[in-house]
C-alpha cells in the first residue's frame, strides 16, 4: 500500500459502535442475560450442526483406527 493512498473515513462506524456501547450499558442486568438467550437461540442451529459434523468424523475416525487395529500385524508392519 503506497503512502499517499488515502483510508476510507470511518468516523460514522466508530460513533456508532460507541453509541451501541453505550446502549448495551445503559440496559439492566435482566435485559442483558435477555439478550444473550436470544443470541443463543440465534446460534443453536450452527452450535447442533457442528456438533452433529464432529459426531460424524469422530465416527469414521473410530471405524478407521478399528479397521487398522484388526488387520493382521505382518500386513501392518508392510
Amino acid at each position: 500500500m503506497s503512502r499517499s493512498q488515502q483510508y476510507p473515513d470511518i468516523t460514522d462506524i466508530l460513533a456508532q459502535k460507541a453509541r451501541g456501547r453505550r446502549e448495551r450499558a445503559s440496559l439492566s442486568f435482566a435485559e442483558k442475560l435477555a439478550i444473550l438467550d436470544k443470541l443463543r437461540e440465534d446460534v443453536a442451529p450452527i452450535v447442533q450442526a457442528r456438533q452433529a459434523r464432529a459426531r460424524v468424523a469422530e465416527e469414521h475416525a473410530r471405524r478407521a483406527l478399528s479397521a487398522v487395529l484388526e488387520r493382521p500385524a505382518d500386513v501392518i508392519r508392510g
